[in-house]
């Protein structure tokens, strides 16, 4: 009896196994007919490429098409694009926040990719619209080149010091993190720093990896940044660090999902299995980003989340994020 019953469950699981290739075998034969994937994404330039590469040494058959540029203006051009009729992207992969408001638009289509089971259920949209794939920390980063051990700030509020006036730089966009600063905060403390933060005249720029690149040349003494481009250019030689202790460390979620009508859908929903597969948060994981999947740990032992103070971007900041940019542009872009 207690054979045939693992014989059973044994060609069950064959089946199972043989039902999913089969699955993955015809959407490589409509990958093979779509012949290229037009990805959007936020991932800077040297990430993506890595994960193309990847896909491509798998998939040679499938040319990618990368458009790479800030979560709102990708945001922007795919209303742009749907508001007149046209359809160019296949794949997404921007902020929680930014996919939930595309997401609310009708803008995306349910996919729930084979590698997707692997994920807990908070890593995944409930109609299957997207999954996660790395967390991406606010945190302060600084120049150790140009500031002693004691002057490195540590919390958001020590930018506040005279000390700071004109020496820090951040992204002119950044929305999502003022945004949860307020739902951690509270609004009147959120509110009080801001301003008070806006009158220490930081250096606007544009871009993330350009805030880290322009720290490690010396253009300003820290900035607000991802940790994982802080590590990257440590293991390069760059006189860099973060802060790991501040209070919160706002973290967003990057997720990938299917456009609501894509050109290339077959070869899409290939790149979105690719990346969440194993092999595929591997390569996230080596960029120092903090992958999402279950058994695949971040390589840089102090981007441990479970270590660190984090705060999520609440899953509805996109119903909520134009007054913040709102009240951001008035206090940070004034002439």
């Amino acid at each position: 009896m207690k054979k045939s019953f693992a014989l059973l469950t044994f060609v069950l699981l064959l089946n199972i196994e043989a039902q999913a290739q089969t699955d993955l075998s015809s959407l490589i034969a409509g990958a093979k007919n779509d012949k290229e994937v037009v990805w959007y994404t936020t991932t800077s330039a040297g990430d993506n490429q890595a994960i193309v590469a990847g896909f491509n040494k798998k998939y040679p058959f499938v040319k990618v098409q990368v458009l790479r540029s800030t979560g709102e203006k990708l945001r922007q051009r795919v209303l742009a694009e749907t508001q007149g009729g046209q359809f160019f992207s296949d794949v997404l992969s921007v902020s929680s926040m930014e996919m939930g408001l595309l997401k609310s638009r009708n803008l995306l289509q349910a996919y729930e990719a084979p590698e997707a089971d692997h994920y807990p259920a908070n890593a995944r949209d409930k109609e299957k619209a997207f999954t996660a794939i790395y967390a991406r920390n606010f945190v302060i980063g600084y120049n150790t080149a140009m500031l002693g051990e004691k002057e490195r700030p540590r919390d958001w509020l020590e930018l506040l010091a005279p000390f700071w006036k004109g020496k820090f730089a951040m992204d002119e966009e950044e929305f999502e993190w003022f945004g949860t600063l307020v739902d951690y905060w509270g609004r009147e403390k959120a509110g009080k720093f801001i301003r008070a933060l806006a009158g220490q005249q930081p250096q606007l720029r544009r871009g993330h990896s350009l805030l880290a690149q322009l720290l490690a040349a010396g253009e300003f003494h820290a900035a607000i940044v991802f940790p994982f481009e802080i590590e990257q250019l440590k293991q390069k030689g760059a006189r860099v660090d973060w802060a790991a202790a501040s209070d919160p460390i706002v973290t967003s979620i990057n997720v990938i999902a299917l456009s609501a009508k894509a050109p290339h859908a077959n070869a899409g929903k290939l790149l979105i299995n690719y990346v969440l597969s194993e092999e595929g948060q591997t390569i996230i994981k080596n960029l120092s980003r903090v992958p999402i999947r279950p058994g695949v740990k971040p390589t840089i032992a102090k981007l441990d989340q479970s270590a660190l103070k984090i705060h999520y971007v609440p899953s509805d900041m996109f119903r909520k994020v134009a007054e913040y940019e709102k009240e951001f542009r008035e206090l940070f872009w004034k002439k």
